[in-house]
């Protein structure tokens, strides 16, 4: 699937085909686009996922999670769980995953990276310094940080042809059924399967307006919208027709009779 398409394309999908499993490559996939996104530091450790497949799980501990995710209908259909977590221990090999990005060429002496720049400037500034106590910084960009993966992970489960979408849960409860230890948090949890409802699930998701949302120069000057760039992003796929499509009641309603769901 092409990019805009797949970005136009994301729904939150809230009913699986619970009887339909999913190929372990397509998971594979999701967690190699998450893999790849952009990290802070190149502290890549923060940010891991524990992949839980209900047909291969202890049938408590399936049952456990579901009940940790408020045992919300989606939550007990899709096949696939994906439990995103912020391991704050990872900010302790900070300095070697610099080193590393200099060694590559990534970081370069010409912009003043060197070993020298990493002990005497970045592993001394209170930002980074996560053993001195203070994570407060590093907790609000573990959590950026994080969310960058999930992006991508939406995405790539949509251009697999899966249907995925984002819950939270009890994080201590699933903290104890995962195993999790105290510095590794759960963050949010991804569902994948096949959808269920249509793919489109009654079409894109309304949002504000783009000129409230973006500004250039300055606060409150609205960045300019090009329709012609609108035209094309619709002609693309990444705009697409807004909900309600005019079929998404009925479609809901029977739903509700397949999952012996309340309408």
């Amino acid at each position: 699937m092409e990019f805009k398409k797949a970005v136009g394309s994301r729904r939150s999908i809230r009913y699986y085909q619970s009887w339909r499993p999913v190929e372990q490559g397509k998971v594979q996939k999701v967690l190699e686009a998450a893999r790849l996104q952009s990290q802070h530091g190149n502290a890549q450790l923060i940010r891991k996922a524990v992949v839980v497949v209900r047909d291969e799980a202890p049938k408590e501990l399936w049952d456990g999670l579901v009940d940790a995710l408020y045992n919300q209908p989606a939550a007990a259909q899709a096949p696939v769980h994906v439990y995103w977590t912020i391991d704050m221990s990872g900010w302790t090999s900070l300095k070697g995953e610099l080193l590393k990005l200099i060694d590559v060429g990534a970081l370069t002496s010409s912009y003043g990276w060197s070993e020298q720049f990493v002990d005497d400037v970045v592993m001394k500034t209170p930002d980074f310094n996560v053993m001195s106590g203070d994570l407060r910084f590093a907790e609000w960009l573990s959590a950026i940080e994080t969310g960058l993966a999930i992006g991508a992970a939406l995405l790539a489960a949509v251009d697999e042809g899966l249907g995925t979408g984002l819950l939270t849960g009890k994080r201590e409860q699933i903290r104890e059924l995962l195993g999790m230890p105290e510095h590794a948090t759960p963050a949010q949890i991804q569902l994948l399967g096949y959808p269920a409802e249509n793919p489109n699930a009654g079409g894109q998701r309304p949002r504000p307006d783009f000129e409230q949302l973006y500004f250039k120069g300055k606060w409150g000057e609205s960045f300019p919208r090009d329709p012609a760039v609108v035209e094309e992003l619709t002609e693309a796929g990444a705009l697409q027709p807004a909900a309600p499509a005019v079929w998404r009641k009925a479609e809901i309603r029977a739903l509700a009779g397949l999952f012996g769901l309340p309408e």
